[in-house]
């Protein structure tokens, strides 16, 4: 006699609860998928900075001083004793391509020509004319300055040759020039500002100065303050500006977009003091001195990144650290000073 066997399935019902099990774990596990790639890639913009780090102590030692920020910026008002003429636009980056690993494009730049066609305010041209032989150079993408985490790595290519650098790389990393006396457009060169002073929202007055400036930056025994208490750098977000127009770019000096100031208020309430700190907001609805609309998108020339919270800030030491946005206004300004003379807390 013959075994009658019988052959089954699985039904509808259950083929649909194994693909709700599925899309359950799915569902669970893919955040801690995207934030285990995050965290790598936190870790590697960290490395970069370490990195960039290293690089300003070589150069120190070599130079026995840190490079300029940037050199004749064209891209900014007058800078004093010079000539209309002569914009350059060179950064503190095509100084430190011989640091970085990158000798042979080093080799390649001619630093007596404009590395970008910027020009604003005082000049009237660049040096070379623009394009010219730096202008392929500047359209290198060097993944050592650009943070992983951010999604606006793409080559920037405008038309036009005015403020605005044109057909460029971009960078996701800031030399810190302290107040916007040294970091900002037009405000003269660097060694002219040692002096100069803000008005904190805590109430007290400190200098300007930080490690860079215009045609200038310190020698690590001018950072009085401790290089273990001054940010040599900082991030630079390019997704999530205002306006891609102030996109940072690590061959060309650009008005708004090559370093990372500070400019605080007295008045603890006004925009300055909301804008000029880590991430800060274009506009903030009800601050003094604002516009009439809230606009969340991050203000320029200031330390930010596409990190949750914060962003990586490279001390002079070469440390890097991770700034809260949410740290206290005062201790995140001394801390881009090089010589305020004044306590550094916690933070």
């Amino acid at each position: 006699m013959k075994r009658l066997t019988s052959k089954r399935g699985f039904t509808l019902i259950e083929l649909l609860v194994v693909i709700a099990i599925i899309a359950i774990l799915i569902a669970l596990l893919l955040p801690a998928v995207q934030q285990a790639r995050e965290a790598a890639r936190r870790s590697t913009c960290k490395n970069n900075m370490k990195q960039l780090g290293l690089a300003l102590h070589n150069y120190n030692e070599t130079h026995g001083v840190l490079p300029p920020g940037c050199i004749n910026g064209a891209g900014s008002a007058a800078l004093g004793d010079q000539e209309a003429t002569n914009g350059l636009n060179h950064t503190g980056f095509t100084l430190l391509l011989p640091f970085i690993d990158q000798g042979p494009l080093y080799n390649k730049w001619n630093f007596d020509i404009a590395s970008g066609g910027a020009t604003n305010g005082f000049f009237t041209s660049v040096a070379g004319g623009w394009p010219n032989d730096n202008t392929p150079l500047g359209q290198t993408i060097l993944p050592a300055l650009l943070c992983p985490s951010d999604e606006g790595q793409t080559l920037e290519v405008r038309t036009d040759s005015s403020w605005m650098a044109t057909s460029a790389a971009r960078s996701n990393y800031l030399f810190c020039g302290g107040s916007h006396y040294c970091g900002w457009p037009g405000r003269g060169l660097y060694s002219a500002y040692r002096e100069s002073a803000n008005d904190m929202p805590s109430g007290i007055k400190t200098q300007s100065q930080g490690m860079f400036g215009f045609n200038g930056a310190a020698k690590f025994k001018a950072v009085t303050d401790g290089l273990s208490n001054s940010i040599a750098m900082t991030e630079g977000c390019i997704y999530g500006k205002r306006d891609d127009a102030y996109s940072p770019l690590w061959a060309q000096h650009r008005v708004y977009g090559s370093f990372a100031v500070n400019h605080p208020n007295l008045d603890p309430n006004h925009i300055n003091n909301k804008r000029y700190h880590i991430n800060g907001p274009y506009d903030a609805l009800g601050a003094a001195g604002a516009g009439t609309a809230d606009d969340p998108r991050i203000y320029v020339t200031v330390a930010s990144s596409v990190h949750e919270g914060g962003c990586h800030v490279l001390m002079g030491d070469g440390a890097v650290r991770f700034l809260s946005e949410n740290m206290d206004h005062t201790q995140y300004a001394l801390l881009t000073r090089i010589h305020d003379g004044q306590p550094t807390g916690e933070y």
